[in-house]
């Protein structure tokens, strides 16, 4: 099957699957937030930090958006795939630094600020996949800038809202695991593996896992409760893209590109 045929059906497969989503969760009526949502297990202080394992989990987060961003800059990809994964690495870095906040002094408005900073994260980590894999044009200025603006709208309208209905961040968190069933992740990619998205995708999952298991895990462990466990896997998630960008940086590339140099020299 041709190439562009196969990129257009996964478009139309994915719109599907979004507009799909979009009407089960309309059909299902407000989503409000809960106080459950922000009230964790693990609330023992540390040297007087209050909720210390929460907010300090937060801290490889915050460091791995910094460093993620810098290798994505320096990372010799066209700038419509640079672009929205750089805007992945800052929001990731946002969401860190808003739940650490938020972790000292837990509440609504902290919790809203902090998942839609990673609500943005997640759009711009399908929209890159789209870019690398799909189209570049899914990575210029426009559609970045207009996919974040409608994330940081939402999360403005459920804030103004008090947490009336987080439907709309919920609909943007789960955007990148509509890629795998769509078969965008199927596609050849210049500067990534399938297994990589798959490896994302699957650390998210276990973050959610994990975040679900709150107080289960810090009972059994007597140490970290699910939800810091889920931080250190969103940065982990982080982390490994960031890692790609650094394999780029230094001249390396993933087995099917270097393959694909491989058939073009034979």
């Amino acid at each position: 099957m041709d190439d562009s045929l196969v990129r257009r059906c996964t478009l139309v497969l994915l719109a599907a699957m979004a507009l799909a989503l979009a009407t089960g969760l309309l059909a299902w009526g407000p989503v409000p937030l809960e106080p459950a949502a922000w009230r964790h297990a693990d609330t023992r202080p540390w040297l007087g930090l209050p909720n210390a394992g929460n907010v300090l989990a937060n801290l490889p987060q915050i460091l791995v958006g910094w460093w993620g961003w810098q290798v994505t800059r320096a990372a010799p990809w066209p700038a419509a795939v640079r672009r929205p994964w750089a805007a992945f690495h800052l929001c990731t870095l946002a969401a860190g630094g808003l739940a650490l906040l938020y972790h000292l002094q837990p509440g609504p408005v902290g919790w809203i600020a902090a998942q839609t900073a990673l609500c943005g994260a997640f759009a711009m980590l399908a929209l890159g996949a789209l870019a690398e894999r799909v189209d570049e044009r899914f990575g210029q200025a426009r559609p970045t800038a207009l996919l974040l603006a409608g994330v940081l709208l939402c999360g403005a309208a459920i804030a103004a809202s008090g947490g009336a209905d987080i439907r709309p961040l919920m609909l943007f968190e789960l955007l990148p695991v509509l890629l795998l069933p769509a078969g965008a992740i199927s596609l050849p990619g210049r500067w990534t593996r399938s297994s990589d998205w798959i490896v994302m995708l699957l650390g998210y999952g276990l973050a959610r896992l994990a975040d679900l298991h709150d107080a289960r895990l810090l009972a059994a462990t007597g140490r970290f409760g699910g939800h810091a466990l889920m931080h250190l896997l969103l940065a982990a998630v982080s982390g490994w893209l960031a890692y790609r960008a650094l394999q780029a940086a230094s001249g390396g590339a993933p087995d099917s590109q270097r393959q694909a140099s491989l058939n073009t020299a034979g």
